[in-house]
């Protein structure tokens, strides 16, 4: 994964289960829209379930379905939202903490 923008594909997916690249074309659209559109004022962070900060995570946030999506620290969505949905939840965030005024990301 390049950065926080996901390449679209790898060779490495060839041997993966179709589900499971569908899902990673649906993340890596999702990063790569989130990039496009907040710049750096969003970080895309994805985090291998399997992996210590994975299970730290799922344990601290009691992730029991992957993906989940956090924001701030809390667990928002327990499937794969669309764009729309997390954008909406994003845009909510930042205007609570204050980082974003409702009129500077117009879509």
């Amino acid at each position: 994964m390049h950065a926080t923008g996901m390449a679209p594909y790898s060779e490495q997916l060839e041997g993966y289960p179709e589900d499971v690249k569908k899902q990673y074309f649906q993340l890596s659209e999702i990063a790569q829209k989130l990039k496009a559109e907040f710049d750096g004022r969003v970080v895309f962070d994805p985090v291998d379930s399997a992996s210590p900060q994975g299970v730290w995570l799922s344990i601290r946030h009691r992730i029991l379905k992957t993906p989940c999506i956090l924001i701030q620290g809390k667990k928002l969505f327990s499937k794969l939202p669309s764009y729309d949905e997390l954008r909406a939840k994003i845009l909510e965030a930042l205007e609570l903490s204050g980082h974003l005024a409702s009129t500077q990301v117009p879509r």
